[in-house]
């Protein structure tokens, strides 16, 4: 009866040491962010994912001259350029402000739809028609 009872302590404590090793795995696994220019009109340009390194976010720049929004940076931050997360940063010169904003979940930086076909036309159109006009 010992036998017995000393085998089935040790199949719950496997069991338990499984299913932590599991966890560790789905916890560590890759985090990915998504990663573009994203523009009035056009969305989202050059749409990639990348792989967050360990210990970094995900991070969205958005950008406005006054308070029109001009463009978002999505991207992953890395060693070289970690998040910092700030908020009505100013660049003086352009009259830019920026917002950065960090996250640590899979793909947690928002994404922009993708543009439209026939916005993209309309304002592709209206820049040529421009330029011709421009040119005269």
């Amino acid at each position: 009866m010992e036998l017995w009872a000393a085998t089935s302590s040790k199949i719950p404590r496997k069991a338990l040491l499984l299913t932590l090793s599991a966890l560790f795995c789905w916890v560590s696994a890759d985090i990915r962010c998504h990663s573009c220019y994203k523009v009035p009109v056009l969305g989202c340009v050059d749409r990639q994912s990348c792989r967050l390194d360990p210990g970094h976010k995900c991070l969205t720049t958005n950008v406005y001259l006054g308070k029109m929004w001009v463009f978002s940076n999505l991207r992953c931050g890395t060693p070289e350029e970690p998040c910092q997360e700030a908020y009505n940063q100013t660049n003086h010169k352009l009259g830019l402000n920026y917002n950065t904003t960090c996250c640590s979940s899979d793909n947690c930086n928002s994404l922009a739809p993708r543009a439209t076909p026939t916005l993209a036309l309309v304002f592709l159109t209206s820049l040529t028609g421009l330029g011709l006009w421009m040119l005269h």
